[in-house]
């Protein structure tokens, strides 16, 4: 745990500066920046933002300790300044042999979200595509940057969003989730704008401060939070939805790895 060092020049890039007015945590890809009464996580491990199984576990490690920090309100997951994320490094977990592990995280990162006992929100900077895409709409709100592409692509390069379909699924309407997971093809910001999808585009350089704003509004209920938003998940996202990332796993590793998930 360090000081709050003063704004990097990756934020400089198109998000404006980040004032952090508390303690600020830095493992590998993964920050963890407070400010006021929000934690901001933060990953970023290249242009595309890609998942890799350290930076999963290190995402869902940050997501906890705000979760049981008292003096967290709220907590904004943030990608990094140019992609919020781009899914899976692919090639990397074939490399590593760490596709099921990795599978594994991811859903334990999906299915952790919507029952954070803190608001969540989503500040997207850039695109958010694939299990990035995932991770946008189980957020309470969203603000992205009016040039983001938002959807998994997948289907456009010959295979399939095994894991990130749930979420679109549960969570979009049921048309439009088809058409993405079929065809691949990502939606402008300003669509899911319109379609009430996400909270708000805005000019890259504004997002961070649209999103600070909501999560400070979203932190107003304090403690009743862990209560309500948990209810809230039972009410809505959590029908249904842990049992269908269950059985998305084998489908996963399948794909990546047809005799691991034979053995």
């Amino acid at each position: 745990m360090t000081d709050a060092p003063p704004a990097t020049d990756a934020h400089r890039r198109g998000t404006g500066p980040v004032t952090a007015t508390g303690p600020v945590t830095a493992t590998g890809p993964v920050t963890a920046t407070t400010r006021e009464a929000v934690t901001w996580v933060e990953w970023d491990t290249g242009e595309r933002n890609l998942l890799d199984l350290d930076t999963v576990r290190l995402i869902l490690r940050e997501l906890r300790a705000a979760d049981a920090d008292p003096g967290c309100a709220a907590v904004v997951l943030a990608g990094s300044p140019l992609a919020f994320c781009g899914g899976a490094d692919l090639p990397k977990l074939r490399a590593t042999g760490t596709a099921a592990e990795f599978a594994a995280e991811v859903i334990a990162l999906l299915k952790l979200v919507p029952v954070l006992r803190k608001p969540v929100l989503a500040a997207v900077r850039g695109d958010a595509l694939a299990s990035g895409f995932s991770l946008a709409l189980l957020a309470d709100a969203a603000v992205a940057a009016d040039h983001a592409r938002l959807g998994t692509v997948e289907a456009a390069g010959g295979s399939w969003p095994m894991i990130a379909q749930v979420a679109v699924r549960h969570l979009l309407p049921a048309k439009l989730a088809t058409y993405n997971l079929v065809t691949g093809i990502p939606f402008p910001a300003a669509r899911l704008e319109a379609l009430g999808v996400l909270a708000a585009t805005a000019p890259a350089a504004q997002v961070d401060a649209r999103v600070q704003e909501l999560a400070l509004a979203a932190a107003k209920p304090g403690p009743l939070a862990a209560t309500g938003r948990r209810l809230l998940a039972e009410l809505s996202v959590n029908a249904g939805y842990a049992a269908d990332l269950d059985a998305a796993l084998a489908g996963f590793v399948a794909m990546l790895n047809p005799t691991e998930a034979a053995a």
